[in-house]
């Protein structure tokens, strides 16, 4: 299953990327303490010579996982996100590691920005999720779609009020 989310921020595209996305203090503002991701944990974050940003998250959303999903791939959301800055197109490219059934699921998504006036950026976020479950496959990349929508939804608000808190 494949969709598109987009939100507006109230900032300029290097502030979003050199000040906000990327920020540690940001990033455990929203997961950790916001939206109550547990654990909410950066394994790894490198700079090459570049300016390639890799990032590795191990993060579980607090999502109640329903009774058809639990029986087909367990019990937890959690999962591991590896992600990768290229300075040159300005995108970020996620991939998605669950720490159960990552046989079952995959998704991936790539993440970038567009001007819409001054001090103001659209984010774009393409994702695909694809649950190879059979007779439940489609339903719980459904269910996947409507909590990563709610997720995003709620962490651009907080994104918008923190950008406003901050000055940028």
């Amino acid at each position: 299953m494949r969709y598109k989310i987009q939100h507006l921020f109230n900032t300029d595209e290097a502030t979003f990327w050199d000040k906000i996305f990327f920020d540690p203090e940001y990033n455990e503002a929203l997961f950790a303490k916001h939206l109550g991701f547990n654990p909410y944990r950066v394994l790894e974050h490198v700079t090459q010579p570049d300016g390639t940003i890799l990032r590795r998250v191990e993060c579980a959303p607090p999502i109640e996982i329903p009774a058809i999903a639990r029986k087909a791939l367990g019990d937890s959301a959690a999962y591991v996100e590896e992600g990768r800055f290229d300075p040159r197109t300005r995108r970020f490219s996620v991939k998605v590691i669950p720490r159960m059934a990552a046989d079952k699921l995959k998704s991936t998504a790539l993440m970038w920005l567009e001007p819409r006036g001054d001090k103001k950026v659209e984010r774009f976020v393409e994702i695909e999720n694809e649950v190879k479950v059979f007779g439940v496959g489609k339903v719980l990349e459904a269910f996947i779609e409507k909590q990563t929508r709610e997720v995003y939804d709620e962490a651009s608000a907080f994104t918008n009020d923190w950008i406003a808190k901050k000055g940028f």
